[in-house]
């Protein structure tokens, strides 16, 4: 079966990982894919994609010279934009299957025609609402499923919000957990010993780090994009009532994938400046090393406002480390309700606090959430429980593609 994957993006953030974690699984199982990979926007990923598949990126400036958009549209160039980019690819490697990783693709996907000639597609969702409505529209939304003949959604909330918003029928929509790369706990991190962290001189954060470790510090912390659908924006004022709340006892938040000339970044930096608070929290850059970063937390933070099923929850959870999120925040929260971690309500900040008060004072607690959490990751979202689902959803597309034509 030859399967186009389709990336959005190529950074070391959820949707991008599981595809790279899917493909490097069917590889290892020789499931009789001959992949192919289109990014749709260049990243630090793209050497491990191109490491298993012959890889196309789009990594173009936005705008081009005259000359080269002209060259471009009349096939005497590279394509002139995404679309062009994967229309070039469909035409090139005739897949079975054009595997489209995330639901904000169908603005690129003008150039398939509706017709029984054109491969089979498949769409795995991982958005909520939201992020559809800023990072796509109605239209573009309405052509990538009508193209789709099999649809996979990351979380039943998922699946309901289609059914809600764009009209999908229920029985047109398959759920299928996220997942971690790994099976065992053998495979897992968490009892690997904790090795120093290898910095550099443009990120004396790491070391920061571990001397707050070693000096026995209660380390908190979040990863994940710097905006504020992930909440970052509240960081500073959870910093603020954890300060209230610890009354004097040391604590260190941590955010990693605070990109430091990102402007949120920035306002970030400037507000715990004027707080007076930035000795209680530290800003990391996104780093290929996160998992090792997030199994040194106590506690794992989840401050999204919509989240669908985050994978670094997931991860941390590999590592035995709890999580504290909100209600209302996404599907960590159902996650967390069985003995896995802690959910407080809605914006909540000093009952956030709160808890993660509790949980410093609390080892033993924090221990059992950890274990749980870990015993339910590698039990519903193993790469080897889920990748298999998935596989059969492709196969399904592709049948269900035959049959069309």
């Amino acid at each position: 079966m030859r399967v186009l994957f389709v990336s959005h993006m190529a950074t070391r953030s959820g949707a991008p990982l599981l595809l790279l974690w899917l493909l490097r699984w069917l590889m290892e199982h020789e499931c009789g894919i001959d992949p192919a990979v289109v990014l749709l926007s260049d990243g630090p990923l793209r050497p491990e994609f191109e490491a298993l598949a012959p890889t196309t990126s789009w990594s173009q400036p936005l705008f081009q010279p005259l000359l080269a958009r002209l060259a471009a549209r009349l096939g005497g160039g590279q394509p002139s934009s995404p679309a062009g980019l994967l229309e070039a690819a469909v035409k090139r490697h005739q897949p079975d299957l054009i595997y489209l990783n995330t639901l904000v693709l169908g603005q690129h996907l003008k150039g398939l025609s509706a017709d029984s000639a054109r491969p089979a597609c498949l769409s795995h969702v991982h958005e909520l609402e939201t992020t559809l409505a800023t990072m796509s529209s109605p239209e573009a939304v309405a052509r990538q499923l009508a193209l789709s003949s099999e649809v996979v959604a990351c979380a039943a909330g998922v699946r309901q919000s289609l059914h809600h918003h764009h009209g999908l029928p229920l029985d047109r929509c398959s759920v299928i957990p996220e997942f971690v790369p790994f099976s065992a706990p053998g495979q897992t991190l968490a009892a690997e010993p904790l090795v120093p962290l290898e910095g550099d001189a443009r990120d004396p954060g790491l070391k920061r780090l571990e001397i707050a470790l070693e000096n026995g510090t209660f380390v908190f912390g979040f990863a994940g994009q710097a905006i504020a659908r992930k909440g970052f924006d509240l960081l500073p004022q959870l910093v603020r009532e954890c300060e209230r709340v610890f009354a004097g006892t040391s604590f260190l938040a941590v955010w990693l994938g605070a990109a430091p000339a990102q402007e949120e970044v920035i306002v970030a930096q400037r507000d715990l400046r004027l707080l007076q608070l930035e000795h209680r929290a530290l800003l990391l850059p996104p780093m290929p090393t996160g998992i090792d970063v997030i199994r040194r937390y106590a506690v794992h933070g989840l401050l999204s406002r919509e989240d669908p099923y985050p994978v670094v929850a997931l991860e941390a959870a590999v590592a035995a480390v709890p999580t504290v999120c909100f209600h209302n925040g996404g599907g960590i929260a159902d996650f967390v309700a069985d003995g896995c971690g802690v959910a407080v309500d809605y914006l909540d900040l000093r009952a956030f606090a709160a808890a993660l008060h509790q949980l410093s004072n609390d080892p033993e607690t924090r221990r059992r959430l950890g274990e749980r959490s870990q015993a339910k990751v590698l039990q519903k979202s193993s790469i080897d429980g889920v990748a298999p689902q998935l596989l059969a959803s492709m196969e399904r597309a592709v049948a269900a593609g035959a049959r069309r034509g």
